[in-house]
C-alpha cells in the first residue's frame, strides 16, 4: 500500500511539470499571505516595539484592530486562490479516477501532495517574512534613535503568531481540499474547471436604483443621521446605527450584479450588437464575476482606509505641533519642588540652546459650576444635569494673562472670558457659557460670573480645553478676591519660554522633561481625566489610580493631566509614537492592494482561459483581431473598472464626511487631508490601471499568442 501510495504521487509529481502555471499561482498567493502577516506579526511582537505603546492606550487598541483586519484579508484572499487552483486540479483527479485509482488512495495523495506544499511554502514565506519585519525593525529603531541600550529584535510570541495563522489558513485549505475529493460523480469533477456560474435572477432596472438607494441609506442611516440627530435633538442612537453599512454592500452588490446582467439595445441597436458576445460571456460566469468584483472594492477600501486614516493622524499631529504660541510650557501646582529659571538655563547651556521669553504665569483652580453631559435617558435623550460643583476649574487674571500672552485683554468685574485655541470648534458636550460660578473651597468665598466671549491662546488650552481643563479669565479685582487664603496645592504656576535654533534643541527638551518628571509632586502624577473634587464626591470614582511616568522615555504616550508641552520634543516624539502604528498601516495598505491586484489578475486570466474557445470560433467565423481583442478587453475591464470606481468615491466621500462629522465642519487645517486624500486616489487609479493592462496584454498573449498580444496594443 505504502508503495503504490508514494507511486501514485510521483505521478502527481509528474502531472505537475503540465501545470506549473496553476501550482506557482497558488504558490504565490499563499506564500504573499504567509510572508505579510508573518512580517506583521514579527514586527508588533518586537518587545522594542511593544515597549513603546502604552499599555491600554488607542495607539495599542487601533493597532490590534488594524491587525485584524489584515490578517483576514489574507484569509478570505487564501481561500479565494485555493478554490481557484482546485478547479485547475480537478483535470488531474478527473483523470486519475477515469484510469481506475481508487478515490480512497487519491484523497489520501492529494491531501499529502497538499500538505507537503503548504508545509514547504510556509517555512520559507515565515523566513522571508522575519528577514522583512528584522529589516523594519532596524529602519524604526534607527528612527527613533533609541539610547535606552535596546535593539529591535525578533521574539518567539512573534513566530508562534506566525506558526498560529499558517495552521489556521492550512486547516481552511485542507478541509476545502477535502470537501472537494468528497465528490463522488467523476464527470462533475472532470468537468469542473469548465463549469460557469451564470446569474440566474431576472435582473432589471430596478436593481440599479435600488443599489443606489441603500448605499444612500446606509450612509445616511450610518453616518449622518446618527450625527444630525446627536446635535439636534442631543441624543445617541446606540450601536445599531453600524448595521446600516451593510446596506451599503448589499447596494454595491446589486449595481455590480446589473452592469453585468444588464445590457439593452435602446437608441443604439447596432452598437448592442457589436458587444453582443461581450454581454453573454460576462453573464454566463456573472456569479464569479460580481463575487470577484465585490471583494476588490472591499480590498481597495481597506488600502484607501488604511492610508487616508494614518495620514490624517499624522497631519493633525503635525498642525498641532505648529500651532503651538510658545516653544516651551509646563504646569506647577504650588506644593510642587520645581524648576527655577536658573535651572532652565543651566540645563540650557549643555546643549547650547539658548533661552528667550523666559515668564511665569500665576492661576488658581478653583471650583466651578458647570452642566454634566454625560448620561442618556431610556429614550436615548442625552440628560443635562446643572451642577453648582462641577471641577475644579483653572483661572487667570487679566493681567496676567495679558503679560503672559502678550495679548491685551480686558474683562468686566463679574464676568470671564473662556480660553479656546485656533480651530477648536464648540461641541454640545461642553460649552463655554456653562460656567456661572467659581468657589475658592479653602475659605468659601464664591462669586457669580457671567460669560462675555473667547480668547484664543495654545499655551493656555489644555487637553480638549473642557471641564477641569478649561481656563478663564478673570477681572483683575475678581481674581485677587477668588484667590486670597488660597492654599498652595490649588494655586498654579506656568512656565513658558522659547528656544534658539542653535544648539540641541531635541536633547535639551529630552533632557528638561526628565527633569520635571522628577521635580513635580505626587498631587501630580494623576491620569488627564483626575479631579480632586469629583474624587471626593464620587463613590465609584475611576480615574483615581497614579499614572506612571517614564522620564527617561518620553515618546511612550501617556495620559497625564500635567504633561508639559515641548514643541522640538513634541514634533519628534509624534513621528515616533505614531511611527508604529504608521508602518503597520503601510503593511495593511500594501496587504489589501496586492490581495487586490493579484485577485484582479487572476480572474483576467481566468477570463482569458473559458474566453479562449469561443475567441477563436468567432476568429474562425471571419472576425478581425480588433474586433476580437475588443471582446476581451470588455470582460477584462468589468474586473477593474467599476470596482476601483467604486472603493475610491465611497471612500473618500465617507472619509470627508467623517472629517466633517468630528465637530459640524470642514476646519481649515482638514483641507491639506482632503488633499492628499485626493492624490492617493488618483494614485490608486493609476495602481489599477497598470494592472489593468498588464493582466489584459497577459490574457492578449494566452489566447492569441505573444506575436498578435504586440501587434494588438492599440486594442
Amino acid at each position: 500500500m505504502v508503495v503504490r501510495t508514494m507511486t501514485l504521487l510521483n505521478v502527481l509529481n509528474k502531472l505537475r511539470k503540465y501545470n506549473k502555471g496553476n501550482y506557482r499561482q497558488f504558490s504565490l498567493c499563499f506564500s504573499l499571505s504567509v510572508l505579510l502577516v508573518s512580517a506583521l506579526t514579527l514586527f508588533m511582537q518586537s518587545p522594542f516595539v511593544q515597549s513603546r505603546l502604552p499599555a491600554g492606550g488607542d495607539s495599542r487598541k487601533t493597532l490590534y484592530m488594524v491587525y485584524a483586519v489584515a490578517v483576514t484579508g489574507c484569509i478570505l484572499f487564501t481561500i479565494y486562490a485555493t478554490g481557484l487552483f482546485l478547479r485547475f486540479k480537478s483535470r488531474e483527479a478527473g483523470i486519475l479516477m477515469a484510469l481506475g485509482t481508487a478515490k480512497g488512495m487519491l484523497s489520501r495523495t492529494i491531501m499529502k501532495e497538499m500538505l507537503l506544499l503548504i508545509g514547504k511554502l510556509s517555512a520559507v514565506s515565515i523566513l522571508a517574512g522575519g528577514m522583512i519585519a528584522f529589516g523594519f525593525g532596524k529602519l524604526y529603531e534607527y528612527l527613533i534613535q533609541s539610547v535606552e541600550g535596546d535593539g529591535f529584535g525578533l521574539s518567539w510570541s512573534g513566530f508562534i503568531g506566525s506558526a498560529v495563522f499558517v495552521l489556521t489558513v492550512s486547516v481552511m485549505i485542507m478541509g476545502m481540499t477535502g470537501r472537494f475529493l468528497k465528490r463522488a460523480d467523476l464527470i462533475e469533477i472532470l468537468n469542473e474547471e469548465r463549469r460557469t456560474e451564470p446569474i440566474r435572477k431576472n435582473v432589471d432596472r430596478k436593481y440599479l436604483v435600488t443599489g443606489l438607494i441603500l448605499i444612500a441609506l446606509g450612509i445616511l442611516g450610518g453616518l449622518i443621521v446618527p450625527f444630525v440627530i446627536s446635535m439636534v435633538f442631543k441624543m445617541v442612537l446606540g450601536g445599531f446605527t453600524y448595521a446600516f453599512y451593510i446596506l451599503v454592500l448589499i447596494g454595491l452588490y446589486r449595481i455590480m450584479v446589473y452592469s453585468i446582467a444588464v445590457h439593452k439595445r435602446g437608441k443604439n441597436p447596432q452598437k448592442y450588437y457589436r458587444h453582443l458576445i461581450s454581454f453573454g460571456m460576462l453573464k454566463f460566469q456573472g456569479v464569479s464575476v460580481v463575487r470577484n468584483m465585490l471583494i476588490i472594492t472591499l480590498l481597495l477600501a481597506g488600502a484607501l482606509f488604511a492610508i487616508f486614516y494614518s495620514a490624517t493622524n499624522y497631519i493633525q499631529g503635525a498642525s498641532a505641533a505648529a500651532g503651538e504660541e510658545n516653544d516651551m510650557s509646563c504646569r506647577y501646582l504650588g506644593d510642587a519642588e520645581g524648576l527655577t529659571m536658573d535651572d532652565v538655563k543651566d540645563i540650557a547651556s549643555e546643549y547650547g540652546v539658548e533661552i528667550t521669553d523666559y515668564r511665569e504665569a500665576e492661576m488658581a483652580r478653583l471650583l466651578g459650576s458647570g452642566v454634566a453631559r454625560e448620561n442618556y435617558d431610556e429614550n436615548g435623550m442625552l440628560m443635562e444635569e446643572y451642577r453648582e460643583k462641577d471641577y475644579y476649574k483653572n483661572f487667570i487674571s487679566a493681567g496676567g494673562f495679558s503679560e503672559a500672552a502678550g495679548k491685551k485683554v480686558e474683562v468686566e468685574p463679574g464676568t470671564y472670558l473662556y480660553v479656546n485655541r485656533e480651530n477648536n470648534t464648540e461641541n454640545y458636550w461642553f460649552l463655554p457659557d456653562d460656567l456661572d460660578m467659581a468657589e475658592n473651597t479653602d475659605t468659601g468665598v464664591r462669586k457669580e460670573l457671567a460669560f462675555a466671549g473667547t480668547v484664543e491662546y495654545s499655551s493656555f488650552f489644555y487637553g480638549r480645553g473642557q471641564d477641569g481643563d478649561a481656563v478663564y479669565i478673570l477681572n483683575d479685582e475678581d481674581f485677587a478676591e477668588l484667590k486670597e487664603g488660597l492654599s498652595k496645592e490649588f494655586q498654579m504656576t506656568q512656565v513658558l519660554f522659547n528656544v534658539s535654533e542653535t544648539g540641541d534643541a531635541y536633547a535639551f527638551s529630552k533632557e528638561l522633561y526628565a527633569r520635571y518628571c522628577d521635580s513635580i509632586s505626587e498631587r501630580m502624577r494623576v491620569i488627564a481625566s483626575y479631579d480632586e473634587y469629583r474624587a471626593g464626591v464620587e463613590a465609584d470614582y475611576d480615574y483615581g489610580e497614579p499614572v506612571v511616568l517614564y522620564p527617561k522615555r518620553p515618546e511612550i504616550e501617556v495620559d497625564w493631566k500635567y504633561s508639559p508641552v515641548f514643541v522640538p520634543l513634541l514634533k519628534r516624539n509624534f513621528v515616533l509614537t505614531y511611527a508604529t502604528l504608521l508602518l503597520i498601516f503601510i503593511f495593511v495598505s500594501v496587504i489589501c492592494l496586492v490581495s487586490a491586484g493579484v485577485i484582479g489578475y487572476t480572474r483576467s486570466i481566468t477570463v482569458a482561459v473559458k474566453s479562449k474557445r469561443v475567441l477563436m470560433d468567432v476568429k474562425k467565423l471571419g472576425a478581425g483581431q480588433d474586433y476580437l481583442n475588443r471582446i476581451l478587453k470588455e470582460q477584462i475591464e468589468k474586473v477593474f473598472v467599476l470596482p476601483t470606481a467604486a472603493a475610491v468615491i465611497l471612500m473618500f466621500v465617507y472619509y470627508t464626511m467623517t472629517l466633517w462629522q468630528n465637530d459640524g465642519v470642514i476646519s481649515s487645517n482638514e483641507y491639506p487631508m482632503i488633499g492628499f486624500n485626493a492624490a492617493v486616489c488618483i494614485l490608486i487609479l493609476v495602481y489599477q490601471y497598470i494592472l489593468y493592462r498588464s493582466s489584459y496584454r497577459r490574457a492578449q498573449g494566452m489566447i492569441f499568442g505573444a506575436g498578435i498580444a504586440g501587434m494588438g496594443k492599440r486594442g
